[in-house]
């Protein structure tokens, strides 16, 4: 076995101080030489030297990249952060955890701006690209694209300035209406949540042309919109909703822009009376725990997050060639819907 080589000894070969050698392989860059980075690191890799723990550093120059960093939209947080952006994160940490790639918190789009962008990566490991959960404008989008990095964008798609996996909302909405429609269901209902972004545009302008498609059409004062997308929002969307409906027919069919929306609807429903599934059906565009961490499980439909997220990993992990110049050619990924049918839509109304 071959003598493991010591961080002083390659400090003696090469006539540096040790904790030159110890700063350097142990990933630090500023106020050290180029030149002299490079060097410490060829005698290291030369000799066989190995850090305690036996793992390859990942900071080491023969390293390509490192780690994939990660921006999340306006409105997010990371101590609490979107339901559907949790599942995202963790397919993508799973899917780069397995070909050794970290996964990093860049910031939010609120607290970054080109001078902060810049000040961000330059100070870490090579990296090997940004992927941006959710909607976030132009402008900041165009900030990322100077950092010559490549870019994914889910949940979101921006044409000819990033990559990007979205879920397919359309085919989503369709499964759901068709399934309720199946069932009886004639008067609708919209529930939305996140009303300034636009997925939410998109999944009810999905479910209006469905029910135009079944010779339905969709109340415009039923369409309620809150400006966040929790449960609460959920909760003060139907009150609003059973105040546009009293002394008329209540809709029987609440389609919800996601599963937390759904959840704050049926507790209105609970405390109001109303039976579920028994008077109404309450469906999400959703595939998240929030649809199933709790009897009763949702019905609901839509791209599962996970697979999303070890989708972008892959994307990020292609060559320019398999997927055309990354700085001029663009690819739009849409992943496809699931359906289930959960215990909140099994009422046949009269």
């Amino acid at each position: 076995m071959a003598k493991r080589i010591s961080q002083d000894q390659i400090a003696k070969e090469l006539g540096v101080s040790q904790s030159l050698v110890s700063l350097v392989l142990n990933g630090r860059r500023e106020g050290v030489a180029e030149e002299s980075y490079k060097m410490i690191w060829a005698a290291a890799l030369k000799q066989g030297y190995v850090p305690r723990g036996g793992m390859h550093p990942m900071h080491a120059p023969d390293v390509q990249h490192s780690y994939v960093g990660v921006v999340m939209r306006a409105g997010l947080a990371l101590a609490a952060q979107s339901n559907t952006f949790s599942h995202v994160s963790h397919g993508l940490f799973t899917a780069l955890q397995h070909l050794n790639i970290s996964l990093a918190f860049l910031g939010g789009e609120g607290d970054l701006d080109e001078t902060k962008l810049f000040e961000v990566v330059s100070r870490r490991d090579p990296l090997l690209g940004i992927v941006i959960l959710g909607e976030v404008k132009e402008p900041f989008m165009q900030a990322l694209g100077e950092l010559e990095l490549k870019l994914v964008s889910v949940y979101a798609s921006s044409p000819g300035l990033c990559h990007s996996i979205v879920p397919n909302d359309k085919q989503s909405v369709e499964q759901l209406v068709d399934h309720l429609v199946a069932l009886g269901h004639t008067r609708f209902a919209w529930l939305g949540g996140n009303a300034k972004l636009g997925r939410n545009r998109l999944r009810l302008a999905a479910l209006k042309e469905r029910l135009a498609a079944r010779d339905l059409l969709l109340d415009d004062r039923y369409v309620v919109n809150a400006e966040g997308a929790e449960r609460q929002d959920g909760f003060d969307c139907a009150a609003e909703l059973m105040r546009r409906a009293e002394g008329q027919n209540m809709p029987t069919a609440w389609v919800c822009h996601n599963g937390l929306i759904a959840r704050g609807g049926l507790q209105f429903a609970y405390l109001r009376g109303i039976k579920v599934p028994g008077e109404i059906s309450i469906a999400a565009v959703d595939r998240t725990r929030a649809c199933t961490e709790i009897h009763p499980y949702l019905t609901s439909a839509a791209s599962d997050p996970e697979l999303i997220g070890a989708e972008a990993a892959k994307l990020l992990r292609s060559q320019p060639e398999e997927i055309g110049q990354w700085n001029k050619m663009f690819i739009d990924l849409v992943a496809p819907s699931l359906f289930e049918a959960g215990e909140t839509s099994a009422t046949r109304p009269e």
